[in-house]
């Protein structure tokens, strides 16, 4: 005892020369405890997705005493200082005990108390867990100090929020979700007897905590049977780690805020997470129903028109992906038919047609440079002369393509730039084929594009932070604007193409647009009312073909859950009617029936026909650069071309090679010949109207 009594003095008076060391406040430490997790918070600042941020260790959110179980709070008393609320920050004799065990060279023993060992935490450079002599005399120091300023109860919660448990779990929180996945207030006598002999050496073996849990119990309750321990021990120590997040609705967008923000500890954005829960059950009931048709990515993208705020963002389904850690949203996809409207929205800009002006919906072929380009309707149908508003709302082909020749490739590729299109190509790269969508794009670029529908004609940046000043900038006039939301919101243009019964007409005004890309890889769904702008996705990240899925019968169902949930407690709006368009009666000759429709302003016509319908008069047949052949097995008299014309007339003419055939009134069969040949259809007064080359060989 002797060796206790000089140690004891020695340290109490060794515990006077250390200077004054500073404590921080119980506050301080609490309000700058810091967890391994990144906090992705909804616009009420409510969780809705954590994060990993410090792979090295597994701290949660700090809790206090009144969450922790009694048997925890008194296992670990027991278990590392049963002299806890007696001492004043040291625990002299078991301290003296420690010294003299080690002396004599007897089984050492522990002698840190809590308060000990809270101080080394705190100071950095006392966390190790063997400390030389001079070394512990500063940590008694600051133990001292810790009790002067600081309650039991406030040492203890500390404690058990930053004392490691077993391997990267560090604090009672992480432990007890970690290994029995239950929140610390619920732990019981056994649970609490494990994670409290876990604490001397979280390294130690299994068979190890579990003997040290046993003599706990002993200790604690006076019970020596320890059966249901090792049953307990082995059932939960033996399996990895894993704590269960509620929060994990935003995986997606989470860790696209985390690479640009892993410095914070928590990021607020626009999101609301009633939304974007019901988002992701909507999602999985309809990928359940997909699954069987090869269909495993989905995508969804829901704004607030008037901020551009992003509500929710799914970027897609763990349990449906074999990618799932691509991003759905800005994952580069063909557009399908998605870029009609804004092709069609350029040339009501130009005032090349209406919506009531007729365009022959055929079969047609376009020369490419690489040969010839025959776009074909869905299901390879074609309905003869329709209406420009019938075209796109029915999502017509031909006639997109030939809206596109009419507006010229460089102007429709500087609209998309407009728009705020990323990774476009040059436009002699997609061809005419731009009107069918083979532009790669992100939903997230498809859903702002649509969103200047919705807000009369001004883009407007979307985001997922809340700003106040996002950049805008006027694409398109209100007027066309609404000419482009009123089509695709007529429910009966869209027959057409894809009959009354479908999930596109919804409760409340919408416009809405579908799209399928090649070999049904890609299925869109934008569409949007005046509150909301709703875009989906879905497909294989792979490229793989889904198998009958078109936008009608994938993405669409999607959308309309979603549209009529956003105004399940909302009052729908009805779209605003700009002052410069007008309703005008209109007396359609070809189909000999009366209605009325909207106009630009001045581009009222009250008798359509197949001639007023086109503005720009052009070489249907042959095409350009195109090369023939004769049959051998054929007369030479027999072999004709023909020579056709967009707009019969008989004040324009075929001109061959310098020589004048005849009117364009009708067509023109040609006996062909072999050579090289100018063909120009020319106006009364000889002026080129267009020109095109093609060989005979």
């Amino acid at each position: 005892m002797n060796f206790q009594m000089i140690y004891l003095l020695i340290g109490f008076f060794a515990t006077e020369l250390v200077s004054q060391s500073q404590i921080p406040s119980f506050e301080e430490v609490k309000q700058n405890f810091s967890t391994s997790e990144f906090y992705i918070l909804d616009k009420n600042q409510e969780k809705i997705q954590v994060l990993r941020k410090n792979p090295q260790e597994r701290r949660l959110e700090w809790i206090s005493l009144e969450e922790i179980s009694l048997p925890i709070l008194e296992s670990v008393r027991i278990a590392e200082d049963k002299r806890f609320f007696e001492h004043k920050g040291v625990d002299w004799f078991a301290l003296g005990d420690g010294v003299f065990r080690t002396l004599t060279f007897s089984s050492p023993r522990g002698a840190s108390t809590i308060s000990m060992q809270v101080a080394g935490i705190l100071k950095e450079g006392l966390k190790k867990r063997r400390r030389n002599f001079f070394e512990k005399l500063t940590q008694i120091q600051l133990a001292l100090e810790l009790e002067k300023s600081w309650s039991k109860q406030q040492i203890l919660e500390t404690y058990l929020n930053l004392v490691p448990f077993r391997g990267e779990l560090v604090g009672i929180h992480a432990a007890s979700w970690g290994i029995f996945q239950k929140h610390p207030h619920s732990l019981n006598k056994l649970e609490s007897l494990l994670l409290a002999s876990m604490i001397k050496s979280p390294s130690f073996k299994i068979e190890k905590i579990i003997e040290r849990a046993c003599y706990l119990q002993k200790l604690q309750y006076a019970i020596e049977d320890c059966s249901k321990l090792n049953e307990i021990g082995f059932k939960f120590l033996t399996k990895p780690y894993f704590i269960k997040r509620e929060e994990n609705f935003a995986y997606h967008l989470g860790i696209k805020i985390f690479q640009r923000n892993k410095e914070l500890q928590e990021f607020i954005t626009t999101l609301d997470k009633n939304l974007q829960i019901q988002t992701l059950e909507f999602a999985k009931l309809r990928m359940k129903e997909l699954v069987s048709q090869n269909v495993r990515d989905v995508g969804v993208l829901i704004v607030e028109n008037s901020t551009g705020n992003i509500l929710s963002y799914v970027g897609g389904l763990f349990e449906f992906s074999q990618t799932p850690y691509v991003d759905s949203v800005v994952a580069q996809r063909q557009a399908g038919s998605t870029l009609k409207p804004f092709l069609y929205a350029v040339g009501l800009e130009k005032k090349y047609f209406n919506l009531a002006s007729l365009i022959l919906d055929s079969p047609i072929q376009f020369n490419v440079g690489t040969g010839l380009y025959a776009p074909g309707n869905y299901g390879d149908r074609y309905f003869g002369y329709v209406t420009i508003k019938q075209a796109l709302a029915s999502s017509l082909n031909s006639p997109a393509v030939q809206v596109l020749e009419m507006i010229g490739l460089k102007n429709a590729h500087s609209k998309l730039e407009d728009l705020g299109f990323t990774s476009l190509k040059e436009a002699d790269h997609y061809g005419y084929s731009m009107a069918l969508g083979t532009v790669d794009v992100t939903l997230w670029d498809l859903v702002r594009a649509y969103l200047c529908f919705a807000r009369e004609g001004e883009c407007i940046d979307i985001g997922y932070t809340s700003q106040e000043n996002r950049n805008k900038q006027k694409v398109f006039s209100k007027e066309v604007s609404f000419l482009i939301t009123n089509t695709l919101s007529d429910r009966d243009a869209r027959a057409l193409g894809f009959g009354y019964n479908n999930p596109l007409s919804t409760k409340v005004p919408s416009a809405v647009k579908t799209g399928t890309s090649k070999d049904m890889r890609d299925n869109w769904c934008i569409g949007y009312t005046p509150n909301f702008t709703v875009g989906v996705w879905i497909g294989n990240h792979s490229g793989e073909p889904m198998w009958n899925v078109s936008g009608v019968s994938g993405a669409a169902f999607l959308w309309s859950d979603i549209i009529h949930f956003l105004y399940k407690n909302k009052k729908a709006e009805d779209f605003p009617i700009p002052k410069e368009v007008v309703q005008a009666k209109v007396r359609n000759e070809v189909f000999n029936i009366n209605y009325k429709e909207w106009f630009l302003k001045g581009t009222e016509i009250e008798n359509i026909n197949l001639v007023q319908h086109q503005k720009i008069n052009k070489i249907k047949t042959p095409v350009n650069n195109a090369i023939y052949a004769f049959d051998p097995d054929k007369s030479e008299s027999s072999q004709i071309l023909i020579f056709e014309s967009s707009i019969p007339s008989s004040e324009n003419f075929w001109r061959l090679n310098g020589k004048i055939l005849t009117d364009s009134k009708k067509i023109y069969l040609w006996n062909i010949q072999r050579g090289h040949f100018i063909l120009e259809l020319v106006d009364s007064k000889l002026s080129t109207i267009d020109k095109i080359h093609f060989e005979v060989r």
